[in-house]
């Protein structure tokens, strides 16, 4: 009796659970399939026109929502110059969800033509009309030592010191204009207000700021006119002065 009375209420169980399955469980799995794009939104887009990226995405309304390949959408936006990575979403029922994450411009390199650098010293447009030029200029690479492959290092070690500069009260006040590398990778910074040439060369970038940081405020303390530094050595500091008539 026991046996059976159990076989009765499994039986029953399983019963009612395929009967919810019938009547509201297995409906919408049914009409999954059937979903079509309805809705298309984009976050994080600042730089860059919407319709550019639903273009470079180029998703055609009422495509069967499950059908949509997101890793390729995501590539397809991310080719476009200001995306640095694109997060493609399905939100059921009917709507894809791009998330995009901007590049973000530090400085400008002359490679022949103005480039935007981001963070990681990649050079990823040139600026078009309405777009700012103000930041620093990293000059004196070729294309011929970027195609060599040495010219991201050396970006890599002025953008070093572009950071590095805005935690130093009164140098970062000065304001850089140019960071001017050669074929080794030494550093030369041209000032903004007094176009002071300071020669960095290439390492110890916090310590020769700090040392730099204390011979700047005396110079602007004392009014020195300052026409070049020379600071390829953390321990030892040329100042040279301008000539007065």
């Amino acid at each position: 009796m026991k046996k059976g009375g159990t076989a009765l209420i499994l039986g029953v169980g399983i019963a009612f659970i395929v009967s919810l399955w019938g009547l509201g469980w297995g409906f919408p799995l049914v009409l999954v399939p059937h979903l079509e794009l309805n809705k298309i939104e984009v976050e994080g887009y600042h730089h860059i026109d919407k319709k550019q990226i639903l273009e470079a995405a180029s998703i055609h309304p009422r495509t069967p929502i499950l059908k949509i390949n997101l890793k390729e959408i995501a590539q397809r936006v991310e080719s476009l110059p200001w995306v640095r990575s694109c997060e493609a979403r399905r939100i059921l029922p009917d709507t894809l969800l791009l998330r995009i994450v901007e590049r973000k411009p530090v400085a400008l390199l002359l490679l022949g033509r103005f480039y935007y650098v981001d963070e990681d010293g990649t050079p990823f447009k040139e600026p078009t009309s309405g777009e700012t030029l103000d930041f620093p200029v990293n000059t004196g690479l070729t294309v011929q030592d970027w195609n060599k492959g040495v010219g991201i290092a050396h970006v890599q070690e002025a953008l070093i010191f572009l950071k590095e500069v805005h935690n130093v009260h009164h140098l970062s006040k000065e304001g850089i204009s140019e960071v001017h590398l050669n074929e080794f990778g030494e550093l030369t910074i041209f000032t903004v207000k007094k176009g002071v040439r300071i020669k960095l060369g290439r390492g110890d970038t916090q310590l020769k700021l700090k040392r730099l940081e204390a011979v700047w405020k005396r110079i602007m303390t004392k009014q020195i006119p300052v026409k070049y530094i020379l600071c390829e050595h953390p321990d030892r500091i040329v100042v040279g002065l301008e000539e007065r008539g």
